[in-house]
């Protein structure tokens, strides 16, 4: 019943809208003007299916569109080999046919991304009602600080160390820069004694009470931020983990990528994603107990996920090795999630693992599941359709080698990539009306309108998806630009 559902709707995580109430001592202009919408803002870009696709797939995707298509200044490689800070380690990559102009790179290219992941680091503490940076400092001043330093970090990286050349540098950079406000403020609570209770104990009370009754007394609070910290560790280095699998299956091969393989590449990742996605959510639903946070995390393993699916097309030689890869997963996806849906799976799931949540809590979550799983899709397949275009015509061209379809021993077809994606597409958008017309017909969930009841619910979500979204396509180009610095 429609009443029923909303008090359900209502004792949901109590303790997720805790985390998410804005105290006047946590508000900063940094994040007050636009990046903190209202609920009114909220329900006019989403009260129609056409402002609600741009919103949440236009923009992420025109943003980072516009971002890799700006012409990276770069000039004809010295044929001598004699121009300096040319990478000469054994194991360096492959000189490319021009150089870039590092200047330019690290203050626009390198500098507009690592800002948008610093930014999406300020969003999700500002989700979860804390402020990383000193007040002393204030969020403008931190936020600029820390970025520049990590700019600078750069340049010490060019000058001194020669591993410029290789893009786990910057991602491990840039993975620096979103790690170390959780330092930060670690140490700032930790200064202000917001790990421990006000009124300190007793001499009497520390020498009676027991050790497990004064380790008691640590707020749950605090608690609950080290819980905060772990997870959002454990999402970070997914980053680092993800450039390093992606180099390992563009590294140089005598032979091209069978299906098999290709198979091997993207379920073996799957695997990851989920388990690392399990782990989070668990951390997240129990300890954590933030609902916006929750979806939060679990679009961003999608986007990676979908991502790296996405540019492995670009190795796909014929037809049927697109439509191998691609049958299992829109299968799945037609039966997965409403299956999981049902009353049997979730008493079983309540059987064994002892859940608490109501059967409605329960579909809630698996719709939301879905909603982010279709949103995923569709954005990164947009993003891959418009990049493999402009990187394969446009300017920039050169230093994207991975996009001129061929390697060093075989070739690879624009077109083939291009229809068969848009078919995969294709496939993908019908998979998801069945599966949603199955929930709404005879499971009784309405996927799209639980989605825009947590957006209403919710109305700093939608600005943290986007920044999600463009991080995570940001990222995978930049893990497939090929650097070498004049």
């Amino acid at each position: 019943m429609p009443g029923q559902s909303r008090n359900n709707r209502s004792s949901t995580s109590l303790a997720s809208r805790a985390v998410t109430i804005y105290d006047d001592d946590e508000t900063s202009p940094l994040l007050s003007s636009g990046l903190i919408p209202t609920r009114r803002q909220v329900s006019q870009w989403t009260n129609s299916i056409w402002k609600r696709q741009l919103v949440l797939l236009i923009l992420p995707v025109s943003i980072v569109i516009m971002w890799c298509a700006v012409p990276l200044r770069t000039y004809p490689d010295d044929p001598e080999g004699n121009m300096s800070n040319i990478n000469t380690l054994p194991t360096a990559p492959p000189q490319p046919s021009v150089l870039i102009n590092f200047w330019f790179f690290l203050w626009f290219y390198y500098g507009f991304y690592n800002a948008i992941a610093l930014l999406l680091i300020t969003k999700i503490f500002n989700i979860y009602s804390l402020n990383w940076w000193p007040k002393a400092l204030g969020g403008l001043i931190s936020y600029f600080i820390f970025w520049l330093s990590t700019q600078l970090m750069g340049i010490l990286v060019y000058y001194f160390t020669g591993l410029e050349g290789y893009r786990l540098t910057w991602v491990f950079l840039t993975f620096c820069t979103m790690t170390i406000p959780l330092l930060v403020a670690f140490l700032v609570i930790r200064s202000e004694n917001r790990n421990v209770y006000r009124h300190s104990l007793t001499v009497a009370q520390k020498t009676f009470l027991s050790a497990p009754s004064i380790e008691s007394r640590i707020p749950a609070s605090y608690i609950r931020f080290l819980w905060f910290c772990v997870a959002l560790a454990i999402a970070l280095s997914t980053i680092v983990t993800g450039e390093m699998y992606a180099e390992q299956f563009q590294a140089p091969r005598p032979t091209p990528h069978t299906t098999i393989e290709g198979l091997i590449y993207v379920y073996s990742w799957v695997g990851t994603i989920y388990i690392l996605d399990a782990v989070t959510d668990y951390i997240v639903e129990t300890r954590v107990r933030s609902y916006p946070l929750s979806s939060i995390f679990k679009l961003y393993y999608f986007m990676i996920y979908f991502i790296f699916y996405r540019n492995l097309f670009v190795r796909l030689r014929s037809y049927e090795q697109f439509l191998v890869i691609q049958l299992a997963s829109s299968f799945w996806v037609c039966i997965f999630h409403p299956i999981c849906m049902t009353r049997t799976v979730y008493r079983t799931l309540v059987y064994l693992f002892g859940i608490t949540r109501t059967y409605e809590e329960y579909k809630r979550q698996v719709g939301r599941g879905l909603f982010l799983r279709n949103l995923a899709e569709n954005v990164t397949m947009l993003a891959f359709l418009c990049w493999v275009n402009i990187l394969y015509y446009g300017p920039n061209s050169k230093i994207y080698p991975y996009f001129k379809f061929k390697d060093q021993n075989w070739e690879y077809s624009h077109d083939v990539t291009v229809y068969a994606s848009i078919g995969i597409w294709a496939t993908e958008l019908i998979s998801n009306f069945i599966n949603r017309f199955i929930c709404k017909r005879f499971l009784g969930h309405h996927v799209t309108k639980e989605a825009l009841k947590d957006f209403k619910e919710y109305p700093e979500l939608i600005i943290a998806f986007v920044l999600v979204m463009v991080h995570i396509l940001q990222d995978m180009l930049l893990s497939l630009l090929q650097l070498n610095f004049a």
